[in-house]
């Protein structure tokens, strides 16, 4: 500001999206989802193929498995997906999503967030709402969320009378 060049004297108005440059690389990293989805549409090591079946995914962040952009965990910027994880003699329903915070969604190993799902139905619904439906982290899949959700806790009922068979079989 002391200087006596006229082009030095002035200073661009700050703004909101300029971009620190100790974070300059990030913004080359900023792909448009749709342009992303077209380059992995065809080819990812995440797709499973298989004759007479639709492509699925394996990839995290993906809530029903199926190769689709609407479901994608790698094209989306908002990921949503409910796997399970031993936790000792548990297992543990998680709920996958992309993480909120800008600066760790270019970063693949913190990019995806774990978040624990209680096993109770109507407190998991209302958990579910509160996540995806009031703070508006992709509302279109609500019902998706809660119906996979009943199919985990499905499957993790024990079949009762199989159990008695074998009760039964060994006296």
């Amino acid at each position: 500001f002391g200087s006596s060049h006229p082009a030095r004297a002035t200073r661009p108005p700050p703004t909101r999206w300029r971009i620190p440059p100790k974070h300059a690389h990030l913004a080359a990293m900023a792909v448009p989802s749709d342009l992303l989805w077209e380059c992995v549409k065809k080819n990812n090591a995440f797709m499973r193929k298989s004759t007479n079946m639709k492509t699925m995914s394996a990839e995290p962040g993906n809530l029903l498995g199926t190769h689709s952009q609407k479901f994608s965990g790698l094209a989306n910027t908002k990921a949503l997906g409910m796997t399970t994880k031993p936790s000792g003699k548990r297992v543990r329903i998680m709920l996958t999503r992309s993480a909120t915070r800008r600066s760790r969604t270019y970063r693949p190993k913190v990019r995806i967030v774990e978040v624990g799902i209680r096993r109770n139905t109507k407190k998991a619904a209302e958990q579910f709402d509160k996540m995806l439906g009031k703070k508006y982290y992709r509302p279109a899949l609500l019902t998706l969320v809660k119906e996979k959700h009943a199919r985990i806790m499905r499957s993790f009922k024990k079949n009762r009378s199989a159990a008695k068979k074998k009760a039964a079989a060994k006296k």
